[in-house]
């Protein structure tokens, strides 16, 4: 399944999950002395009268296979657990698992869910690596302005820490995907003289990309390598020495997520 989590049985902390399944009742007699604790407060009272108290029983519960999850979450406020989803069971003998259940986890211990997904990304490509042309040109590294958006695929790793007090969390993974956007092109004597064109002065190109590519995920940011091809969209690209020829493209994504917080 795709864009869920996949918590793996064979891995660490990952063959048990805790859930709730009763409520636990306990009779509190009169007169007896309770501790409580309110607005960061120890107080006593006693009771003036009988008191049913609650409690949620908790039960550890064998995972069998490969469960696919969702709903992730992990903080400060309890970084021993990590609370989740798992995605609805149809075997009727499963139901009672369709519900929040939790993974204890150890301090300073860690548990890590793989994440396939798709993403859509915002992308550069400061630096393309430019193939010799035929044998008039040498192979070179060049810099233009490329901004634009890619779709990918995306393998990820996605690791919580309890940290004793903080809940800490790292993404690792690759990506395969489809990129294309805009570029800008600077047109002089150089760079356009397997035209003949002689260019004078500098003038300014429009081009849209159009590359697949590999990336590495890091943190949310992906370093990416591409193979593309810059096409025209202002008549002086004609002119241009690498007009609609393949390029090595080094660059930088980061999704929109990422961007927004």
């Amino acid at each position: 399944m795709i864009n869920v989590y996949t918590l793996h049985r064979a891995w660490p902390h990952q063959d048990k999950v805790v859930i709730p399944t009763a409520l636990q009742k306990e009779v509190l007699k009169a007169g007896w002395t309770i501790t409580e604790v309110k607005g960061g407060v120890t107080i006593q009272r006693t009771l003036e009268k009988d008191t049913l108290l609650y409690t949620k029983k908790d039960s550890s519960i064998t995972v069998r296979t490969n469960w696919k999850i969702q709903n992730i979450k992990h903080t400060s406020d309890a970084p021993d657990k990590v609370y989740l989803n798992p995605i609805p069971f149809t075997e009727a003998a499963d139901a009672a698992l369709n519900q929040i259940v939790y993974i204890p986890l150890p301090a300073n211990e860690k548990v890590i869910f793989s994440h396939l997904h798709t993403k859509w990304s915002a992308i550069t490509i400061p630096f393309t690596i430019r193939p010799a042309v035929d044998n008039r040109l040498n192979s070179q590294v060049t810099s233009e302005f490329k901004i634009g958006t890619a779709f990918s695929l995306n393998q990820d790793w996605e690791v919580f820490k309890n940290r004793r007090m903080d809940a800490k969390k790292n993404t690792y993974g690759v990506s395969a995907g489809l990129g294309f956007g805009l570029g800008r092109i600077t047109l002089d004597n150089g760079s356009t003289s397997l035209s003949g064109a002689n260019y004078d002065n500098e003038e300014e190109g429009l081009v849209v990309f159009v590359t697949p590519g590999l990336g590495l995920n890091i943190r949310g940011f992906k370093i990416l390598g591409f193979y593309g091809w810059d096409i025209g969209l202002t008549k002086n690209i004609n002119d241009w020495n690498y007009h609609r020829k393949p390029y090595i493209g080094i660059g930088l994504g980061f999704d929109f997520w990422t961007m927004r917080r």
